[in-house]
């Protein structure tokens, strides 16, 4: 049986669910027994601060400057002919405002420039933001310069969006979120940015991103993009569930380090390039391939349960340190012949699945050693700083 199927099981669990709840009826007892009543859950203490400014449903139309502590009630929008600028150390915080989700939507122009000493902080109400404590930064329809730097952005139903938007992003991370950050049909330049603790780190939907130095650690989903072309430079994705998942996209990935997570990089009808990676430890695999021309050259592929899982031979795989994962180094399930000459399989040589010879592997020639042009292996970046 080939590995990465379990739809099976998780069809009879799906399948218990339609019995009839008779099939599982038993007897009543004689006397009704008390549930305990439970125990009443502790409201949340709202964090301490005291804002010089408190805005509640409210259109900035004038140019704007945001420092010290600020309070948003419901939604506050920049219309298109304004700049909203946050200086550095001021602390945003945004409650909901009868039932209503807090926000802020840009339709103009967002600076917010904090620095290393001094970030800005965008959070819920709570001394302990929890992920949809409020909706988020929006962009909307702006295509202005958009920059937030330094910024710390926790508790959000999505930390930062940009819909039809153009915004660079530099030393910004997202916590404790649903969606870390969200990008639909935008231009996007992300420098050591990253987001950790969110269900979804980051989302690229049908925009271009110039992507270095991103930092996703300990989300469900590491990175989703679809119809988007990304550039990915030096990439730290570590403890995801699924590190990144890239669908019918003009991808390159340029080094950086994929570990420790449940699954690696999963290209699905995809064309670009991955080179220079180090991609060890995944729990299923380090590269899965479908229907995608990739150029995989000069990583380091170990450690995996799979090292590299293809499912025909549209790619190319070569010039790579490709050793010593737990199951197979390549495993070919589908039934074209996949190229793999020129790589390093280890000092015991390769460990291929060709799918019981419907799925060949050409791995001739090998490499005596591993690769020289293949670099050193970076070491885990620490996340970044907090205020």
């Amino acid at each position: 049986m080939m590995p990465y199927s379990r739809l099976f099981l998780s069809g009879l669990l799906l399948g218990a669910l339609h019995f009839p709840l008779s099939a599982f009826a038993v007897a009543a007892p004689a006397a009704a027994v008390a549930a305990p009543a439970e125990a009443p859950v502790p409201a949340r203490a709202e964090a301490r601060f005291n804002p010089a400014l408190v805005y509640a449903d409210q259109i900035l139309s004038e140019d704007t400057v945001w420092r010290g502590e600020v309070l948003v009630q419901g939604a506050v929008t920049v219309a298109p002919q304004a700049t909203l600028t946050v200086e550095p150390g001021a602390v945003v915080r945004f409650r909901e405002k009868e039932g209503q989700a807090a926000l802020l939507v840009v339709q103009g122009r967002i600076v917010a420039a904090g620095t290393r000493e001094t970030p800005v902080l965008f959070s819920s109400a709570f001394a302990s933001p929890a992920p949809g404590d409020w909706q988020g930064i929006m962009l909307l329809g702006s295509e202005k310069k958009n920059l937030l730097e330094n910024c710390r952005i926790e508790g959000a139903r999505t930390g930062v969006e940009a819909l039809f938007s153009n915004l660079t992003l530099k030393n910004v991370r997202s916590e404790r979120a649903g969606t870390g950050m969200r990008f639909q049909d935008a231009l996007v330049v992300l420098e050591s940015a990253g987001a950790s603790d969110c269900e979804t780190g980051l989302v690229l939907l049908e925009s271009e991103a110039t992507l270095r130095n991103l930092s996703l650690t300990a989300n469900r989903m590491g990175m989703f993009a679809r119809k988007s072309s990304v550039y990915l430079q030096e990439p730290f994705l570590s403890v995801n569930r699924t590190a990144f998942s890239c669908d019918n996209c003009r991808l390159k990935i340029v080094g950086g380090t994929v570990i420790d997570n449940g699954s690696g990089v999963t290209l699905a009808a995809s064309e670009g390039a991955v080179t220079g990676a180090k991609l060890a430890r995944n729990g299923d695999f380090g590269i899965s391939l479908t229907a995608s021309r990739i150029r995989v050259t000069g990583n380091e592929i170990t450690g995996n349960r799979d090292g590299l899982l293809v499912y025909d031979g549209a790619s190319v795989a070569w010039d790579n340190a490709i050793h010593d994962n737990g199951g197979y180094d390549l495993y070919n399930a589908g039934q074209e012949e996949f190229r793999a000459p020129g790589n390093w399989w280890g000092a015991a040589g390769p460990k291929i699945f060709d799918n019981a010879g419907r799925g060949k592997v050409l791995s001739a020639p090998q490499l005596p050693r591993a690769p020289e042009s293949l670099s050193p292996s970076s070491p885990p970046r620490p996340s970044l700083p907090s205020s």
